[in-house]
């Protein structure tokens, strides 16, 4: 596990250092995805040329040239040679037009290239409208809007219209009801096409188009998504089902433990679909039935047991001033995280009266009963669960890579860490200024550097 990190560390490590091409345009033959864990990106179409970049499975590349075995290619702002066995070319031609969409994430990383390794141009933030001109199969979109042209996961980017007709106000030819517990909806007709949410036993559909593949096309939100057509029962089952529809009474409801599983099912057999924290308020879809609630949860439905849910408002407030008892562990961190400020960094230290950047948040997870390794490469190996940026929260510890810092010779896999608090702040023991204090995480110096976020709690 860790090789295959530090494959990463590499990769983003590469994207960081790369100069910028001449700029002078190369005529595309198609793209090709990664299909070997890591592949060297060398000078020459041979194996004893030197190694330009690695790039991890599922990177996506730009092909320019088919050699004897070997492709030319663009990957991120390089150009360089590949081994076509460990390829899979899938597509090919000019530049179209897919559709349009809207940027759903608080602020959205715009990179150079279909992967989280590649080099960040910018940020799109929430409502920003783009121009889809290609989906790259693997949950990413290249497009343009908001002064950028580039690539940004789909995941958070709402398709709001296509070039193709397959938008919602084509006409259905049929109607269809899900007959799995838990379905993918995919922005495309495949699965290695980005999930953009799900659907569950015995929802109807409107099924707008039979891709010929295996899938079909379907009105979904304000547009058009795509699920497996082996999971679709064609016809409309919803009026046989009890609690169905807009006969379900609604409830609102409060998040009493501190973290809550929100499962695809009723039971602890099913998929985790994410967390809800103490004080949280949910929609309770229906009754309870045998000790589970079912809610409403990001773009469909889910399940939460109702041990860990009270209809009584004041669940998580009473008395006003319990904070530590009605956050969740990430907010807990931050509160003490603040009372920090302006203390020194010393070298060495994990408090209480000074820090340095990893015994800042060693000392605050563990005041908080959450155990953590004590230095910053350790914390980044061994503690919590790495998340993406866009999932990024208040609370998560931020990991930064800047080579001249490095004075390891590049086998350690990060050179300090911060803590996100919010609103594009990271709170840290600073090695600058000496202190405890904040700065801006995206936009200035760290955000160039960040190789990894993790949730500690």
């Amino acid at each position: 596990m860790h090789n295959k990190r530090g494959l990463v560390k590499v990769a983003a490590i590469t994207g960081l250092a790369l100069v910028m091409t001449t700029g002078i345009a190369l005529a595309s033959m198609g793209q090709g995805t990664v299909t070997a864990d890591a592949l060297r990106l060398r000078s020459q179409a041979n194996t004893n040329s030197d190694i330009l970049a690695l790039a991890p499975r599922n990177s996506v590349v730009t092909l320019l040239e088919e050699l004897d075995g070997w492709y030319k290619v663009s990957y991120g702002d390089q150009v360089g040679y590949m081994s076509a066995d460990w390829l899979n070319v899938s597509q090919s031609g000019s530049e179209a037009v897919e559709g349009q969409g809207t940027v759903t994430a608080d602020a959205l990383n715009v990179r150079s290239g279909a992967g989280t390794v590649y080099k960040r141009l910018g940020l799109l933030y929430k409502g920003t409208s783009v121009m889809i001109l290609e989906d790259c199969g693997n949950g990413w979109y290249k497009v343009s809007g908001g002064g950028y042209t580039g690539y940004v996961s789909a995941e958070w980017v709402k398709v709001s219209g296509s070039s193709d007709s397959g938008s919602s106000s084509a006409k259905p030819i049929g109607t269809g009801t899900v007959n799995t517990a838990c379905l993918n909806v995919r922005s495309g007709a495949g699965t290695g096409y980005s999930r953009v949410g799900y659907l569950y036993n015995g929802n109807s559909v409107s099924i707008l188009k039979d891709c010929g593949n295996g899938w079909y096309q379907i009105s979904y939100g304000s547009g058009s998504a795509y699920l497996c057509a082996e999971y679709i029962t064609w016809g409309d089952n919803s009026s046989s089902g009890s609690n169905s529809g807009s006969s379900e009474t609604k409830t609102t409801g409060y998040v009493t433990a501190d973290a809550l599983n929100v499962r695809s099912g009723a039971g602890t057999g099913y998929s985790r679909l994410g967390l809800l924290y103490t004080g949280n308020s949910v929609t309770i879809l229906g009754d309870q039935v045998n000790g589970w609630y079912k809610i409403s949860y990001k773009n469909g439905v889910g399940y939460v047991s109702a041990e860990y849910i009270s209809t009584s408002n004041n669940s998580g407030n009473n008395g006003g001033n319990g904070n530590s008892s009605t956050s969740s562990i990430g907010e807990q961190a931050v509160a003490l995280a603040k009372q920090q400020l302006g203390k020194p960094y010393v070298y060495g230290a994990a408090g209480p009266n000074s820090f340095d950047c990893s015994g800042l948040f060693y000392y605050i997870f563990n005041q908080l009963g959450v155990n953590i390794a004590r230095g910053s490469s350790s914390q980044y190996y061994n503690s919590g669960k790495f998340v993406s940026v866009d999932e990024m929260q208040p609370g998560d510890l931020v990991f930064l890579f800047d080579p001249k810092y490095d004075y390891s010779g590049g086998t350690l896999p990060t050179t300090h860490v911060l803590m996100y608090i919010g609103n594009n702040t990271v709170l840290h023991a600073s090695t600058t200024s000496n202190t405890v204090r904040t700065d801006t995480l995206f936009g200035g110096y760290y955000g160039n550097y960040v190789v990894a976020v993790k949730r500690m709690g």
